[in-house]
């Protein structure tokens, strides 16, 4: 085993690791939750697959925290008020405060595109500070099973104790193998952490009772936004199909599909958008598509990438190519380790070839 590489044992043990935290850490509001998530999401960005350390920029950290929490933000319908995220019922938690005007003027989610407009840059450096107040410093404390008290396994990265660390803080430094093992453990950990927080909302908010409609609020996307985007999307690819190349008779005939599955990665990007039609769309489903479709995805996005990022002009940030594609890495990067097949046509699927290394590197 190349010394470079992670483990299927240091998989594990990290998980391990993972789930005690969750088990075990004392959790007051929801932020360290949205932190776990956070710098998992920054690592299937930015970092890659070795068994080296990996800087995190805490401006990224804040973005994936807006995006997390921009739903939250509006009052959930079923019982008509914003959801309790912390302890005290009488106060908001800090992050749902800087997110309400907001998400008040903005038509679409946050969606996961990566750079806010400038006038609204000052929320980023808000959200920074309130990570490196509260959640950076207290996540890797653990509560002792003999007195109950609280140590710390600094296995994610290392910091200070509490209350010694500069709000001013920029960059942190997940340990050698991290960014690597939630990489490679996404899935698995975004699962147990979005499962965790749904937990601790239904108990903080009493109103919700038996409600089943909780975490696709909290953690599906806005399905009317992507909708609206058909128009668009049927006229730039000429009335057609996108991976069938058979004629729509009209943007209604088609329905929008997120190209990398919002159940592998929750992005919705117009990058990530096609319009399909329905019987593709359902045969495909959550797979991922051939090498064909991923370069005319690939030859999409930079032939049109202007009049894509006009589709999110009246939103809270435009998108990032390099984040769709760093995404899309990713995602194939994932299905190539486990040999798993990829979608090609309706009741067609076939095993990934090696082109798509070289068609995203590209």
């Amino acid at each position: 085993m190349d010394a470079d590489t992670i483990t299927a044992t240091r998989q594990l043990e990290f998980l391990q690791k993972v789930q005690r935290l969750l088990e075990s850490g004392r959790f007051t509001s929801t932020y360290k939750f949205a932190l776990l998530i956070a710098l998992t999401n920054v690592a299937v960005e930015k970092g890659d697959d070795s068994a080296r350390e990996f800087e995190v920029d805490l401006d990224d950290v804040a973005r994936e925290f807006i995006s997390l929490y921009w739903s939250h933000a509006r009052p959930y319908k079923p019982v008509g008020e914003v959801l309790a995220q912390n302890r005290e019922r009488l106060k908001s938690a800090k992050v749902l405060s800087l997110l309400a005007g907001e998400v008040g003027i903005s038509k679409g989610s946050h969606s996961r595109s990566r750079v806010i407009a400038g006038k609204r840059a000052r929320l980023v450096g808000d959200v920074r500070e309130l990570i490196v107040r509260y959640p950076l410093e207290c996540l890797q404390n653990l509560e002792s099973i003999s007195d109950k008290r609280y140590g710390r396994d600094q296995f994610l990265y290392s910091i200070g104790e509490v209350g010694s660390t500069s709000a001013s803080l920029q960059f942190i430094t997940l340990k050698p193998g991290v960014a690597a093992c939630l990489r490679s453990l996404r899935g698995v950990v975004v699962a147990l952490v979005q499962a965790r927080w749904a937990q601790w909302v239904r108990e903080r908010n009493p109103k919700l009772g038996k409600d089943r409609g909780l975490e696709e609020f909290m953690f599906g996307g806005e399905r009317g936004f992507v909708a609206d985007l058909a128009p668009r999307l049927y006229a730039l690819q000429d009335r057609r199909c996108f991976y069938t190349g058979g004629k729509l008779d009209g943007p209604k005939s088609g329905e929008v599909d997120h190209f990398i599955a919002w159940s592998r990665y929750a992005s919705d990007d117009p990058l990530n958008l096609v319009l399909a039609s329905k019987s593709a769309n359902n045969s495909k489903h959550d797979h991922l598509a051939s090498t064909r479709h991923l370069s005319e995805w690939i030859n999409r996005n930079a032939r049109f990438a202007s009049d894509l990022e006009t589709m999110t002009q009246d939103r809270a940030e435009v998108g990032s190519a390099q984040s769709a594609r760093a995404i899309a890495c990713w995602a194939y990067g994932c299905v190539a380790a486990v040999g798993s097949p990829v979608w090609d046509a309706p009741k067609k699927f076939v095993q990934l070839d090696r082109s798509w290394k070289s068609l995203l590197a590209g």
